[in-house]
């Protein structure tokens, strides 16, 4: 067992006398060695020690002294003090055996009872001085581990990033860290022995009730208060509050840690007000928050989101198929797309609008805005948006568009929407088939009005007009020009035969007869027609030849109708002549295909060539498509030609360079025609061009006079891999909806459009709107008809995807192609 130093220490020691130091330092080292010398040294030392005694009693002895076993005492005395208990008691008992045997052999029992006497009190010195050693042991580390506890604490509170004080139960201070005066400005010669009162800017702080809980062992934690700076600033500070015992268990004191929380405060402030801020924006704008957890498929909505979507409000959580239920059945695909779209890696955030089914059968339109929060790996974790009705918007902005365009009697499109669409009409005719503009005027209609009145006048309009619209189709347009006069547009027909018909059944509908006000009224109209491009290529000259018709109607009676041009059976032979002339060109094969290039409009590379048909006649010269693709189909010839004009595109696509594509333009013909996948995969098989090298455009007019074998041709086309491409986009009145029934690769931008940039803000608003909507729903937008730099820079700046016009090229025949290509890798085209 090891023995400790005695719990002495130097700074004590150097106040004693020199003496006492000696003996002092003496017994230090002695009490060193005896910790650290082994047990034989130990051994060695006392018998040392014994030889020491031994060799006193023998020359005590020779002096004459009679001295049994006394000079021995020291020893003992010393061994107990120096040496271990086990060596002590070793040399206790050889002394004793020592004076037994050598000193005094012949000694009597009173001899022999006072060596046990002394060997029993020998040991006992021993024990007793082993019991000493090891308490001054105790007592010593005792003694290191408070000093240890205490430098500890002296290091804890010295170097605290927190202010530390310490203060008596009446708020006198005792201790104060540099944290302290780091915080509150105040140095410790300054606030020792004061009141911590004095500080205190909230008087609640060391109230009588804190004093109480600590009084009675509570630690009260994360309390807040404010302090007063020497400077005079006011800090929040957060305290934690302990109870200070002395050793005898007693409260005497109280330990606080401060730590300024200011900053926080402020923040948290600023959270709070920029939270009111919000929910007043929130509720200001009628907006409902809600949240999609994309993991476990559930959410949190406000009440404001459940009653936006007519469900029940008392219901915090919904699933998506629970919201998708609520929407119009048309937009839930939409709606899924967007959401599913939404979780994708990289995927920005989302806004979409969309009808909500009420339970009372009303419709309601909703805009909701996404943010999708995403883990470290990219996997979307919740999507938190808001969502606002805005079926009032809608309804206004509904409404101004439909005053704006419609007749606010009739509800029948104006003049203005009239005029836009033959313009618009009239700019594809050099593409396209013709158009026919058909004036109604009524007879005896200003009778009816001067005899029964405005009132009976503008009821007969509006059952005029309801009888008129059930005869003309979605593809063309019946509008009310004003007063009694109506206008028909026929699209995409050069045939005075349709114009005719059209003509004749509304004159039919009109002469029926009305009942107004219970009254019979019997009327009549006049029709003025005039054919484009044959009567004009200007809405102003189309019209005006429709107006001169319908005059030369009017003056032959009531019920007549009249072409603009009295020669028709001259038209008429012309026609039958051209009919014969394209059934022996199609025989020998007589056309030939074009390509004009289509450029990318980040590249400034081409990507894709439009295969153009073109017919050379030996005496016309080179006849129009549009002269001689509407007569192609309606003769029936323009499946075979179509069939041929895939297979001469494909096999000529097979000679480009492999990034290459080709563009077909397919009729509504073709497009009726159920053999017409079959013929495309042929073309493809034959010649060997990849799928997806492969365009199909498809006019608008097509959409407009969509089937259920229309969509399921193009859905069976799209599933070849095919690229599906809606030309001439615009010139219609029913775009949107036709790309919300149908997901086309690519939109081509009328040539109209693109030739109204730079000086037509309706037409630069136009390409914006289409190339944004094209981005939004990933198509690629493809601008016709660019003539010039100014115009290219224009859709290069509203974010138009392709190109393609005169500026680059002109159609050329296959076998220029190639240098084609080369002109423009080579050109500069930026």
């Amino acid at each position: 067992m090891t023995a400790p130093l005695m719990p002495l220490s130097a700074e004590t020691a150097d106040h004693r006398a020199a003496l006492p130091k000696v003996i002092y330092g003496s017994w230090q080292r002695a009490m060193t060695w005896r910790a650290r010398a082994s047990l034989w040294v130990q051994l060695l030392a006392g018998l040392g020690l014994i030889a020491a005694g031994s060799a006193l009693r023998e020359g005590l002895e020779a002096l004459g002294a009679e001295l049994n076993y006394l000079p021995l005492m020291p020893t003992v005395t010393l061994t107990a003090a120096l040496l271990r208990v086990e060596i002590g008691l070793i040399v206790v008992a050889l002394t004793a055996l020592q004076i037994h045997f050598l000193f005094v052999p012949q000694a009597g029992t009173g001899h022999d009872l006072a060596q046990l006497i002394y060997m029993a009190a020998s040991a006992f010195i021993v024990l007793l001085a082993e019991m000493f050693v090891r308490a001054q042991a105790v007592a010593l580390a005792e003694t290191r581990r408070a000093d240890g506890i205490a430098q500890l604490n002296a290091a804890v509170i010295e170097f605290s990033n927190d202010a530390i004080l310490t203060h008596r139960l009446d708020g006198t201070l005792t201790t104060w860290n540099p944290a302290a005066t780091a915080m509150l400005g105040y140095a410790p010669t300054e606030m020792l022995g004061r009141q911590l009162s004095e500080i205190c800017a909230d008087a609640v702080s060391h109230s009588a009730e804190l004093i109480a809980r600590l009084s009675q062992g509570e630690a009260i934690e994360n309390f807040r208060t404010k302090l007063r700076t020497r400077d005079g600033r006011v800090l929040d500070v957060s305290i934690t509050l302990s109870p200070i015992r002395d050793p005898a268990g007693q409260i005497v004191g109280i330990s606080t840690i401060l730590r300024d929380i200011s900053q926080s405060v402020k923040i948290f402030e600023a959270l709070r007000q920029s939270e009111e801020k919000l929910r007043f924006a929130l509720d200001a704008a009628n907006a409902a928050p809600w949240q999609w957890n994309c993991i476990e498929d559930s959410s949190e909505c406000s009440e404001l989101f459940l009653r936006q979507h007519g469900l029940d409000p008392a219901k915090a959580s919904i699933t998506i198929d629970e919201w998708l239920s609520c929407l119009h059945p048309d937009d839930r695909p939409m709606a899924l797309a967007a959401a599913t779209a939404a979780l994708a890696p990289g995927a920005a955030d989302y806004n979409i609008q969309y009808r909500v089914e009420r339970q009372d059968g009303g419709l309601r339109w909703i805009e909701t805005f996404g943010r999708v929060d995403r883990d470290a790996a990219g996997v979307a974790q919740r999507i938190s948006g808001i969502a606002f009705d805005v079926t009032d918007r809608f309804e206004a902005h509904e409404r101004i568009a439909y005053l704006a365009h419609h007749d606010g009697l009739t509800g029948l499109p104006n003049r203005a929407v009239f005029l836009e669409r033959l313009e618009t009409a009239l700019a594809r005719v050099r593409r396209s088939r013709g158009c026919a503009v058909l004036l109604i005027d009524l007879d005896r209609f200003k009778e009816v009005n001067d005899t029964l009145g405005h009132p009976a006048g503008d009821a007969l309009l509006s059952a005029v007009a309801e009888r008129l619209r059930t005869e003309v189709s979605e593809a063309d347009t019946l509008a009310r020009l004003g007063g009694d006069e109506f206008a028909v547009l026929l699209t995409e027909t050069d045939d005075p035969r349709v114009a005719v018909a059209l003509a004749e059944r509304l004159i039919g509908t009109v002469e029926t007869g009305f009942e107004i006000d219970s009254r019979p009224i019997s009327i009549g109209a006049s029709v003025g027609i005039a054919m484009a491009p044959s009567d004009g290529l200007s809405a102003k000259a189309l019209v005006k030849a429709a107006d001169v018709a319908l005059y030369r109607a009017k003056a032959d009676g009531s019920g007549c109708l009249r072409f603009f041009e009295p020669e028709s059976d001259s038209r008429m032979r012309q026609r039958r002549a051209l009919e014969s002339d394209l059934r022996r060109a199609w025989a020998a094969r007589d056309f030939e295909l074009f390509f004009q290039p289509i450029i990318d409009m980040k590249t400034r590379r081409v990507s894709c060539l439009e295969a153009l048909l073109r017919w050379n006649h030996p005496d016309r010269g080179s006849v129009s498509p549009e002269t001689f693709i509407p007569l192609a189909e309606e003769m029936g010839l323009i499946v075979p030609i179509g069939e041929w004009v895939l297979s001469e595109a494909c096999a000529a696509a097979m000679t480009w360079p492999e990034n290459l594509r080709v563009a077909v333009n397919l009729s509504p013909v073709q497009l009726a025609h159920i053999g017409l996948a079959e013929a495309i995969t042929a073309s493809l098989a034959r010649t060997g061009l990849a799928a997806d090298r492969l365009e199909l455009e498809i006019t608008e007019t097509v959409m407009m006079k969509e089937t259920r074998a229309t969509l399921a041709t193009l859905e069976r086309l799209k599933a070849l891999g095919l690229r599906i491409a809606m030309d001439d986009f615009g010139a219609g009145y029913s775009s949107l909806r036709n790309l919300q029934r149908f997901p086309f690769d690519k939109v081509k931008i009328d040539r109209a459009f693109t030739a109204g940039l730079g000086h037509s803000r309706q037409s630069a608003a136009i390409v914006r709107a289409v190339t944004g909507m094209c981005l939004s729903l990933g198509m690629v937008s493809t601008a016709e008809g660019v003539e010039t730099e100014a115009q290219l820079d224009a859709l290069d700046r509203e974010g138009c995807t392709e190109a393609q016009g005169y500026l680059f090229s002109k159609p050329v025949p296959a076998k220029d192609v190639a240098a084609l290509l080369d002109r423009l890798a080579c050109a500069d085209v930026t």
